[in-house]
């Protein structure tokens, strides 16, 4: 996550990934290249019910922020392949921030990924291109939040 740092640039900290993580979740479209729209239906005291586009797909999920944990949980609550995508914020050996994005297949999709190595690689590529795409908008933001200070 921090490799702005080491070409002169600051380094992301964890609170600009949490905010970044935070509006992923609320407006996903930008930062997850496989979703082309998505609606908060409605607000919790612990978070929030959307419904996002995914191609022809319309996914609905409870979305539970936990920044204590550095964990924001998407569970599906339709009929959708997956049961739950989880983005975790941590920190490898040497105190650098790490994101790990992991999701949970429902038990019917499990027989299809290992016989139909097309839909792995589908998922693969999507989560590929989030990651991409979100680790763009924080090196943006960092190289912004730092012209803004040094300027």
């Amino acid at each position: 996550m921090n490799d702005a740092a080491e070409n002169g640039k600051p380094a992301t900290t964890r609170g600009q990934l949490w905010r970044v993580l935070l509006h992923k979740a609320e407006s996903p479209v930008g930062y997850v290249p496989a979703i082309s729209e998505c609606r908060i239906i409605e607000r919790y005291s612990d978070g929030f019910l959307r419904e996002a586009r995914r191609g022809d797909q319309v996914l609905v999920q409870r979305v539970t922020p936990d920044q204590s944990a550095g964990r924001i949980t998407f569970r599906h609550v339709d009929q959708s392949d997956l049961a739950v995508i989880t983005n975790q914020i941590g920190e490898d050996e040497n105190g650098n921030l790490t994101l790990t994005l992991s999701i949970t297949l429902t038990e019917a999709p499990s027989s299809a990924v290992l016989g139909n190595n097309s839909y792995l690689h589908e998922l693969d590529a999507d989560f590929a291109a989030t990651l991409d795409a979100m680790t763009a908008v924080l090196r943006r933001n960092a190289v912004s939040e730092f012209d803004a200070l040094t300027n």
